[in-house]
């Protein structure tokens, strides 16, 4: 079988749809920290998610350059250093998503390790494109997002068009935006993706994951990585 990419399934509130997406495939787990997201989450209801899943999963996981058995992605958008900080020291965070507008300058001021940050581009143009090579040349991970207007940073499930991919290399890039188990295969084929980022297309309402769509979603995925093997 060919390398299937690593998956994020991110906007997690509640411990089975948590549990359930580790145990179907996930390679990490997503937590809103951005209150005006509709699948928030509070870092204490969070602190007790992550620490329930670390005491009762067994199963290593590989994400970027974090191994553990439940590996857990903070996203977190526009916000103050310190808190930043905290949660993720808090409720024991592995990787740092930035989905706002920070700018690199921001990023080095966190004292992180960029390793464990990954930054989310919201692309509309090919011009977006500067953008993703300046984070990547900073040394910080790299997502690609749909951009999406009235204030929001993601969730929208929106498509990212493939005409803005052309000619980059998605080896080590993380693809989000509109991804579900109708389109993965194609995905998988066509984009080639590190990792494939999924929200909202797999929910049945906001913060609430829907099971059946999951599970479609990773049979899909691993037929598509079967075919191109």
């Amino acid at each position: 079988m060919s390398d299937i990419p690593s998956v994020k399934i991110c906007g997690l509130t509640n411990a089975a749809d948590a549990r359930n997406a580790l145990r179907l495939g996930a390679d990490t787990i997503g937590f809103i920290f951005y209150d005006k997201s509709p699948r928030y989450i509070k870092p204490e209801k969070a602190k007790l998610l992550i620490e329930d899943l670390r005491f009762s999963e067994k199963t290593v996981k590989k994400f970027l350059s974090v191994k553990r058995n439940v590996i857990v992605t903070g996203v977190f958008v526009n916000e103050d250093p310190l808190k930043l900080r905290k949660i993720i020291e808090y409720a024991d965070i592995d990787i740092v998503q930035l989905s706002g507008n920070e700018p690199v300058e921001y990023i080095e001021k966190l004292g992180i390790d960029k390793k464990f940050i990954i930054k989310a581009v919201h692309v509309k143009t090919k011009g977006d494109a500067d953008k993703i090579f300046l984070y990547k040349n900073a040394g910080v991970n790299v997502l690609i997002d749909a951009f999406a207007n009235g204030g929001k940073f993601g969730g929208t499930g929106i498509r990212v068009s493939t005409d803005l991919l052309n000619g980059l290399n998605m080896n080590d890039i993380i693809l989000a935006g509109g991804i579900d188990e109708t389109n993965v295969e194609s995905i998988v084929k066509s984009v080639k993706p590190y990792g494939l980022d999924l929200s909202s297309k797999i929910e049945s309402f906001p913060g609430k994951k829907n099971i059946d769509k999951m599970i479609l979603f990773f049979k899909n995925l691993r037929r598509a990585a079967d075919e191109i093997a």
